[in-house]
């Protein structure tokens, strides 16, 4: 059972729910999957933020732990920290490819190294897992069975971001956008849904479908 699978994990690999690991990734999937307490898992948060932090704001993460590491840290306040990963323009990092005019996603963090050489897939969809933050994180949409909830995270660092998801249900919009320091927020809401919206300043609203500016 799950429960037995805990306990294993515990007695395993922790000792008394503290992990002892100088790689990011034991932390990244103890937390995200639950392995830890509650209190363990905000110190583990916390010494994780910290080693990326020491990393030079990289991460070294592999294929199981890197869809869940910014989920995580902004999970626990480190949201920071996250976006810094995100923007990271030196491998290992999303945007170095960006820097080097990809159009996909490669398998290795520099797929065209600093020489121009092209090595290994340069259209493979793994490190692309970020997505899944950018849409449940950034613009913190999330659907399933049937309910909407849209809870996201923006941060100056970035200035906007807008992603739009054809669920089951209709199109569902969530966006925001800085101006100086004040953020606008724009939802687009599918017919016969409701979304409850929870805005980072604590605001808390139910939005009937239709276009919504706040």
């Amino acid at each position: 059972t799950a429960a037995n699978a805990v306990k294993a994990y515990r007695a395993a690999f922790t000792e008394n729910g503290v992990i002892k690991s100088d790689r990011q990734c034991e932390y990244v999937r103890a937390i995200a999957f639950a392995l830890l307490g509650e209190d363990e898992s905000k110190a583990a948060a916390a010494t994780l933020n910290q080693m990326v932090i020491e990393n030079g704001c990289h991460l070294n993460t592999g294929f199981l732990s890197t869809p869940f590491l910014c989920d995580v840290l902004a999970k626990y306040g480190y949201t920071d920290t996250a976006y810094k990963l995100l923007l990271q323009p030196d491998a290992p990092g999303w945007l170095y490819e960006v820097g080097k005019g990809a159009t996909t996603v490669w398998e290795t963090w520099t797929g065209i190294d600093e020489n121009g050489k092209p090595h290994e897939s340069l259209n493979h969809y793994s490190y692309g897992a970020i997505c899944g933050w950018l849409f449940g994180g950034v613009c913190g949409i999330h659907y399933a069975d049937g309910a909407l909830t849209i809870v996201p995270t923006p941060d100056k660092s970035l200035g906007w971001a807008k992603a739009a998801y054809d669920s089951p249900a209709g199109r569902i919009v969530s966006g925001w956008r800085y101006d100086g320091d004040a953020v606008t927020y724009e939802f687009e809401i599918p017919a016969n849904l409701t979304a409850d919206v929870t805005l980072p300043d604590g605001r808390k609203f139910t939005l009937a479908p239709g276009k919504h500016t706040v």
